[in-house]
């Protein structure tokens, strides 16, 4: 498995201007016109840059792309640690919201992109197979991915809760940026009767009005929406009030709505003057509760870590198997097709001494002998040169080369498909 390795960058890090520069550095042509790299994959989000790469020499390969282009804040990961680091991201464990799914979706759709393009080998093939189908499994058999632990997130479950669920509600999003595109993104899931953007901005409100499948407004239209919606998610990052006591008061009066309105204020600073939940038919929240709620949601996760571990650990050793078993058959193909070639050699030259009259019992014997020969040699001298390569190992490193079955497996594949280059240069 050691020539599968990574090379990453992260949040834990990395800060987001950093991660930007690395992703404009680290590109596929790094490894496209390198000859020694078998497959390739770059996972680019805005939380990460990884490099995944197939290679007898992968580990030497990240070393010169981190030299050259003078990398720091970085992290190597080589054979069954890289493919653990993979499942780990896969399964939300590395990411800034522990448990969280975009990750998955980000890791699938690189490797199908890398395999459409003919990128990635055979081992890169089954790590990322194997990491997405874990991922899968960790979110289906453990609660990692329960609860909302982002400030956005939390407003969207906060609401239902106040609610009894959000279906067939109106919703009115204050602020289209960063944190209003989060909650409008999250909360255009539900069953809404109708969602509302409103912002200072006209144009962008319309964008993610769009997106989203709701009705853009502008941010003095808010009082209309207000009189009207079942919940108001304010987002901005107005230096003042967007909603004060004197607003909201006017708004209740004359509300058409007969139902409460929930008010949730995620904004810092504030968007909602505190007083305004002393209103009449008005529930206000703030940052203070949603921090409660995703505290706890957090915990219950980090709860689950150890769960998700295990699985891991039990599809890394499935990985082993299933690996060892592929090279294990590609393997003996290839002495299928090593043992044919030679074959095919001493069979034309048996033919031609028979036609030259030579005793049939006297070349029947000679091509016995040179087939089994030629075709153990080359196996033969491959085993002799694994255990010396072993002997000379020193006890610090026997654990890093040292794979058991796999790792000889693998030794012979290498010196194999050498041998049989050779064979067909001189054919």
């Amino acid at each position: 498995m050691h020539r599968l390795a990574t090379l990453w960058f992260s949040y834990k890090k990395c800060s987001v201007k950093e991660l930007e520069e690395i992703g404009e550095r680290l590109k596929p042509e790094i490894f496209v016109n390198d000859p020694r790299v078998d497959g390739y994959a770059i996972i680019n989000t805005c939380n990460r840059v990884e490099a995944y790469i197939s290679s007898d020499n992968s580990k030497a390969i990240l070393e010169e792309v981190v030299n050259h282009h003078k990398f720091d804040k970085y992290g190597i990961f080589v054979g069954e640690d890289a493919l653990w680091h993979l499942m780990r991201v896969a399964c939300g464990l590395e990411a800034m919201m522990v448990g969280e799914d975009q990750i998955l979706g980000q890791i699938k759709k690189c490797y199908l992109d890398s395999k459409k393009d003919g990128k990635i080998d055979f081992i890169l093939d089954m790590a990322f197979d194997r990491a997405i189908k874990v991922a899968k499994r960790a979110r289906t058999e453990t609660k990692i991915n329960e609860g909302s632990v982002s400030i956005g997130s939390a407003a969207v479950e906060l609401a239902e809760y106040v609610t009894w669920g959000l279906e067939g509600k109106s919703i009115l999003v204050i602020g289209a940026g960063d944190m209003g595109t989060l909650v409008a993104r999250a909360i255009s899931e539900k069953k809404l009767k109708a969602m509302f953007i409103a912002n200072r901005t006209y144009e962008r409100a319309k964008e993610l009005a769009a997106e989203v499948g709701g009705k853009a407004a502008k941010l003095d239209e808010s009082e209309r929406y207000l009189s009207v919606c079942d919940v108001a998610i304010s987002t901005t990052s107005a230096p003042h009030y967007v909603l004060d006591y004197k607003l909201m008061k006017r708004i209740m009066e004359h509300r058409i709505n007969d139902d409460a309105l929930l008010i949730i204020d995620i904004a810092n600073p504030k968007d909602v003057e505190a007083r305004v939940g002393d209103i009449e038919g008005v529930e206000l929240y703030n940052l203070d509760s949603l921090y409660e709620i995703s505290e706890e949601n957090l915990k219950k996760r980090l709860s689950e870590v150890g769960k998700v571990e295990w699985i891991i650990n039990e599809e890394v050793e499935l990985f082993k198997k299933l690996l060892t078993r592929k090279e294990a058959e590609k393997l003996i193909a290839m002495l299928y097709e090593h043992g044919s070639r030679i074959r095919a050699e001493e069979k034309k030259k048996a033919i031609r001494y028979i036609e030259k009259g030579r005793d049939p019992k006297e070349v029947l014997d000679a091509f016995s002998h040179a087939v089994l020969f030629k075709t153990l040699h080359a196996p033969a001298m491959m085993i002799r040169n694994y255990i010396e390569k072993r002997s000379s190992v020193t006890e610090e490193r026997c654990d890093e080369c040292d794979n058991g079955v796999g790792d000889f497996i693998e030794f012979l594949m290498v010196e194999l498909e050498k041998v049989l280059e050779d064979e067909k240069g001189n054919s």
